[in-house]
């Protein structure tokens, strides 16, 4: 790779184990050698985080990564912030400095050609208005019988690896203040449900106060501002933060691929939104029939969650 490539920001914890595997499999993928890598480390939440924080600290201040990257840059919060804080905070703060960038989290491996595709979708689509991010993980282990295209073009942005450009990011409203749209646009609705029902439930309990999430936020700007994630038809993440370790993530495996094998390199030409691709999506992540009915059962509460935005 011989054009400027896109920062890569990484954000880390207390899981020491998993944020070295992290930045070994970021190491070993091509074009690392000329990324630059920002990594912010949250402070401790409570004493019994302490040691694990520092021992994170004590792996991002390990040389072999000076070597291995064309600059990096560790920031260390003295306070918790939160992963949504740290998030939103950390990556303006870059794209303050670049136009583009890729953002990764600390239990998350690469594929070697990881760099490659991201970096080669963001230079593709820095104009194009409808592609609000890009992602290199894919939930489906096979595209659609006939299916064309490299990449999906989907409805719903993704936390495991993506990227996206300063002009997105800087019109993102991190507030909600769009959300009634949603209750009162049915057609808006059923785009904003068309690939999971699982959004509108994390929607409710976000604006109800009861979580803090940065995504389905994110998620809310793609659908409120017409845009698309593209994702890779061949996976190029493997996410090992499913085992209980995480802050936000318990001991399940339910949205897990494996890595794909290493084919032809990926083109990122947009293709059409597919209809098959919004349904194997939708039933990956609205889960099971009992927890769908437990969801539509919450979700009545909808409208009082959205009116308290305006009082």
């Amino acid at each position: 790779m011989t054009r400027s490539l896109a920062p890569v920001v990484l954000f880390a914890y207390a899981r020491p184990d998993h944020l070295h595997q992290t930045l070994s499999a970021l190491a070993a993928a091509e074009g690392a050698c000329d990324t630059m890598l920002w990594i912010f480390s949250d402070g401790p939440k409570n004493a019994a985080a302490e040691e694990k924080v520092a021992a994170v600290r004590a792996v991002l201040a390990e040389p072999k990564w000076r070597d291995r990257f064309l600059e990096v840059h560790v920031i260390e919060a003295r306070q918790n912030k939160g992963l949504a804080r740290s998030i939103i905070e950390g990556v303006s703060q870059v794209l303050d400095q670049r136009e583009g960038v890729i953002v990764l989290e600390d239990d998350l491996l690469v594929a070697p050609d990881f760099l490659h595709f991201m970096n080669g979708a963001l230079e593709r689509h820095a104009q194009t208005a409808e592609v609000g991010s890009v992602t290199g993980y894919c939930p489906l282990p096979q595209p659609p019988k006939g299916y064309a295209h490299d990449v999906y073009a989907v409805p719903r942005s993704c936390s495991h690896s993506w990227a996206t450009w300063r002009d997105r990011w800087e019109t993102v409203d991190w507030s909600g203040q769009g959300a009634p749209r949603l209750w009162q646009d049915p057609a808006l609705r059923k785009r904003f449900m068309a690939t999971g029902s699982d959004k509108l439930d994390r929607l409710r309990r976000q604006l109800e106060g009861r979580i803090d999430s940065w995504s389905i936020m994110f998620n809310l700007w793609h659908i409120l501002n017409d845009r698309v994630t593209l994702y890779p038809v061949r996976n190029l993440v493997q996410n090992i933060g499913f085992d209980g370790s995480g802050t936000h993530t318990g001991a399940h495996d339910r949205f897990h691929t494996s890595i794909g094998a290493k084919g032809r390199v990926l083109d990122p030409t947009l293709p059409s939104v597919d209809s098959r691709v919004l349904a194997a999506f939708r039933k990956i992540y609205s889960g099971s029939l009992p927890g769908r009915l437990r969801r539509s059962l919450r979700n009545w509460r909808i409208p009082a969650a959205i009116n308290s935005l305006d009082s």
